[in-house]
């Protein structure tokens, strides 16, 4: 089985580097509490410390970040990722 990153999967970063995965309802859930104050969220299977969170960002930036950590980069014309040193074969976005 695989995970697709999807628009509606949230990372949230807490200290240390873990990351929670949660859906777009737990998402809303966990700022709202968070916005009205409160210091521990519980949200389903996750109980969360507020003053712990780092931030909350759609699971598809959190990928992107991990390609360019490892050194991927990404064809300006075609949108293809490409693992470092490796060139496209796209000549301007024309295949």
């Amino acid at each position: 089985m695989t995970k697709e990153i999807t628009d509606k999967l949230f990372v949230v970063m807490l200290r240390g580097g873990y990351r929670c995965w949660i859906n777009k309802e737990q998402k809303e859930a966990l700022e709202n509490a968070i916005l009205s104050g409160k210091k521990f969220v519980k949200v389903d299977e996750y109980f969360f410390n507020a003053n712990n969170i780092s931030f909350i960002l759609p699971a598809s930036e959190i990928e992107r970040e991990d390609r360019v950590k490892r050194g991927d980069w990404q064809c300006e014309y075609c949108g293809r990722w490409h693992p470092k040193g490796e060139e496209c074969g796209c000549q301007g976005g024309i295949y």
